[in-house]
């Protein structure tokens, strides 16, 4: 346990964040970067969330604490913004490291010291930080634990877990422990989720509230913060659009066009993308948005980049970077959306499609769109899974292939693997139908796949009739899909608009100033509970491990 000082106001917080106190509410947004991306759009649809639920009220002061890297960033965001004065405290050491050792007391001194440059103080600011037990800067966590013990109320927001097969990271903040925890704690869990009754959580979907809640996060500090979704805006002129992507890119004005609006990163699983290229048989164009810019994600975009080459399938890469051709123009100009991702932390792509009157077909991921579903969406051109026939892969070669890497995996984790009898049943039950789930499949497998339905006419028949879904979404006409448009657009925007989360927001940040503030630092009461959730063989993925 770790003492914790004991502030002498402990309204002072609480006094900052009602208006009627008079006081001005002071946040601190804590990310490693602000450079374009999800968690980075996010925080912009936050504050524009909040401004619109502050319209009547005193302004609030905000600060961004994060690196200097803000590639893309609308800089004019402070100068739209009518009820927050938003300014930046920039901390290079924030930002994503390479580092083994961690330094964590240096960096919550920084952060600290940034933050009283400002005026802002433990005694009245809330720290709200994004994904900070990713593993992406060594010394963040061990930060937090600090800040926390200088009397700091913090929300940790989770958009994504090290724990869910992001090995490299979870196994570098292992090799970091002794480093990152300042206290001598010897449990990565303990030092990445720090209790206390003044730091609290929030999560983007229900299946991970409950992860956290089953590890032992009470839920008087537990909270459900699904990403707002803004309005897409006019979308172009479906003409027009489809005139500057053929300008752009050479897709046919005349051909159907399927969009995959996507970073071309592993879990994204871009080998799913080309089959469904394959299948359509070169009646439609493919198009993929943006490349990976991390550099260990580089392999397997250019693999899947070389196979489409090969295979000469009517695929578009990094149409995202391409001048004209922003997302809005590219969603008028498609016919369908696609996401064949095997991870998501949130999954804005089930929400945006539907804003764009454009229907979405591929993957489905059930335990992420649940709450999309029970806010009243119909998913009807989803799927879990699309399955291939075993015999084409080699029963033999699949089964030791995937178990290998799954033990692998595992120990990288710093878990035993079950017996190998028992991973063999295992196996043996996720193809007893003779089928093997596409996801399943390692890039070599999937790509053999490929080239098989690429090459031969009976084998695309054999997919699409082990899938018919699939060709129904393909021939499917605008008209067809008009219903489910109506409804789920009318969905996202009952349950995720901007006005309806800004004053849940508001009133989240208002509980937390509330917030006694412990005199100690706890531990999870089930540690291992994070880590033991998500290492199940049916959630693996090879795709996700290998380069």
């Amino acid at each position: 346990m770790v003492v914790v000082s004991q502030r002498s106001s402990e309204q002072t917080a609480v006094d900052r964040l009602d208006c009627r106190g008079g006081r001005t509410t002071q946040l601190a947004i804590v990310h490693y970067h602000l450079n374009r991306g999800g968690v980075t759009q996010v925080i912009i649809n936050h504050l524009r969330a909040l401004d619109l639920a502050l319209q009547t009220e005193r302004p609030w002061r905000v600060v961004l604490v994060s690196s200097s890297c803000r590639v893309d960033w609308p800089e004019q965001l402070p100068d739209q913004l009518g009820s927050i004065r938003l300014d930046m405290i920039e901390i290079p050491a924030i930002d994503y490291d390479r580092d083994p050792v961690a330094s964590p007391g240096e960096l919550a001194r920084q952060i600290r010291e940034g933050l009283r440059g400002r005026g802002y103080s433990a005694d009245d600011t809330i720290l709200h930080v994004h994904n900070h037990s990713l593993g992406k800067n060594l010394s963040l966590p061990g930060a937090i634990r600090i800040l926390a013990c200088d009397g700091f109320r913090l929300l940790l927001q989770i958009h994504d877990f090290a724990e869910d097969y992001r090995h490299e990271h979870y196994a570098r903040m292992t090799a970091a422990l002794a480093t990152m925890a300042t206290d001598g704690t010897d449990d990565l869990a303990s030092v990445l989720y720090p209790q206390a009754d003044h730091i609290h959580y929030a999560t983007l979907n229900r299946r991970d509230w409950s992860i956290l809640r089953d590890a032992g996060v009470p839920l008087a500090r537990l909270h459900l913060l699904p990403n707002p979704v803004p309005e897409l805006g006019t979308l172009t002129a479906r003409a027009d659009a489809r005139v500057r992507l053929a300008e752009a890119s050479g897709v046919p004005v005349d051909s159907p066009f399927v969009l995959y609006p996507v970073r071309g990163i592993r879990r994204k699983n871009l080998g799913e993308a080309l089959l469904w290229s394959a299948l359509s048989d070169g009646n439609w164009h493919f198009g993929f948005t943006l490349p990976p810019t991390n550099p260990v994600e580089q392999t397997s975009y250019l693999r899947w980049k070389r196979l489409a080459g090969e295979l000469r399938l009517p695929c578009h890469f990094e149409l995202g970077t391409l001048p004209g051709l922003t997302l809005t123009v590219l969603l008028a100009a498609a016919d369908l959306i696609l996401t064949t991702s095997v991870a998501e932390g949130f999954g804005m792509v089930f929400l945006e499609s539907w804003l764009a009157r454009r229907p979405l077909v591929g993957r489905d991921l059930p335990e992420i769109s649940a709450d999309f579903v029970a806010a009243g969406m119909r998913l009807n051109g989803l799927r879990p899974w699309l399955t291939v026939p075993l015999e084409w892969v080699n029963r033999r070669t699949f089964s030791e292939t995937l178990t290998s890497l799954y033990a692998s995996c595992l120990q990288s984790f710093g878990h035993s693997a079950a017996d190998s009898a028992t991973v063999a049943a295992q196996v043996k039950e996720l193809v007893s139908d003779g089928t093997v789930d596409f996801a399943m499949l390692d890039p070599a497998l999937q790509s053999r796949v490929i080239g098989r339905v690429r090459d031969d006419e009976n084998a695309r028949r054999r997919i699409l009739d082990l899938n018919p879904w699939m060709e129904h979404s393909l021939n499917l006409s605008a008209a067809s899909w008009a219903e489910d448009i109506q409804q789920n657009a009318a969905a996202v925007r009952r349950a995720y608009a901007l006005d309806a989360f800004g004053p849940r927001l508001r009133d989240l940040y208002r509980a937390i100033a509330g917030s006694p503030r412990s005199d100690r630092l706890k531990s999870l009461t089930q540690p291992r509970q994070v880590l033991n959730t998500f290492l199940h063989l049916e959630r693996f993925c090879p795709i996700r491990v290998l380069p």
